[in-house]
């Protein structure tokens, strides 16, 4: 979840300095430090999911990020489609599917 929050960090920063008319050197200098600092650590918790769970594991959890996108467009009052919460509804829902535990069959004893 920490690498999430962090991209989703990462993508407001750049949605704000978009929205910026008139922008000095400095603030510039501001974000971007900002932006890389936050994508620093993302390499430093990525390399720690790494270290932590399983390739099947750590992949499909940062899918999650996706619908957290669409949330974040509707927060800063962008128009979300249906279409496009469904998709994020079923991201959401494959990632359960493939991060729930396997089913063993029962064996004969």
């Amino acid at each position: 979840m920490a690498n999430i929050a962090m991209q989703l960090i990462n993508a407001s920063i750049i949605k704000y300095a978009t929205q910026l008319l008139h922008v000095s050197p400095v603030l510039v200098a501001l974000l971007l430090s900002a932006v890389i600092v936050l994508s620093f650590g993302r390499f430093l918790v990525w390399g720690a999911m790494h270290k932590r769970f399983p390739v099947s594991v750590a992949y499909p959890a940062t899918a999650l990020f996706f619908p957290c996108v669409v949330v974040l467009a509707y927060v800063y009052g962008e128009h979300v489609t249906t279409a496009q919460a469904l998709g994020a509804g079923l991201v959401s829902l494959g990632v359960i599917l493939l991060l729930r535990p396997a089913v063993q069959p029962e064996q004969d004893t």
